[in-house]
């Protein structure tokens, strides 16, 4: 690895950027928790201000913009809880952990995305469409936005091969969670963040 594309330390603050088409789509702000050949790990909290497309919706709105390549980026406060994300090195998902001092992480988030790229600020992605929401034992899990996935090849974002690709990485996950082959670090149920103001824990 280049000196330019270095390892973060915890406790950085650094950038998760999406990116279409050359433009960034959103930018989220977050503290570096873990980062290795085999992971990468960050903590977005609560009051951090992320850039945000003006006016965006699910759906056609969000796709009639990424294929114009036409939006504009405002601030919007990000709410609480708290959210862990986890990122198996490579793997085109990241896993969102909604995280509560209280009950500890509330579910786990499964989103398809583009692996992680790594940049001299942070990383950049891509959001993919299709999640995957999963009880926070691993009970249970549902698909979410299949509508919106093929409402976005019928209007060209994706092609069938695109939207095969995505259906078989969501699939892979399922197999995993059906087998017991849980394809991220469960360790990271038992985290938690530091107090405001203390060094970052070891990892």
């Amino acid at each position: 690895m280049s000196s330019a594309l270095r390892c973060f330390q915890p406790g950085e603050r650094i950038a998760i950027r999406e990116v279409r088409a050359g433009r960034v789509w959103t930018s989220r702000p977050v503290t570096v928790v873990h980062d290795s050949a085999d992971q990468f790990v960050s903590y977005l909290e609560p009051g951090t201000i992320i850039d945000y497309p003006v006016g965006v919706e699910h759906g056609r709105r969000t796709f009639a913009m990424w294929l114009s390549g036409e939006w504009e980026l405002a601030g919007r406060e990000f709410l609480a809880p708290g959210m862990l994300r986890i990122a198996p090195s490579g793997q085109p998902f990241e896993v969102f952990a909604p995280w509560s001092a209280e009950r500890g992480v509330l579910s786990w988030y499964v989103n398809f995305q583009e692996p992680l790229t790594r940049t001299p600020s942070g990383f950049e992605t891509m959001d993919e469409t299709l999640d995957l929401e999963v009880t926070a034992d691993l009970s249970s899990w549902r698909r979410k936005d299949e509508d919106e996935l093929e409402l976005a090849v019928e209007m060209g974002v994706y092609s069938d091969a695109d939207a095969q690709r995505i259906r078989a990485a969501c699939l892979a996950v399922e197999s995993g969670l059906r087998s017991g082959a849980v394809p991220w670090d469960l360790s990271w149920r038992d985290w938690r963040p530091p107090e405001p103001g203390s060094n970052p824990p070891a990892t």
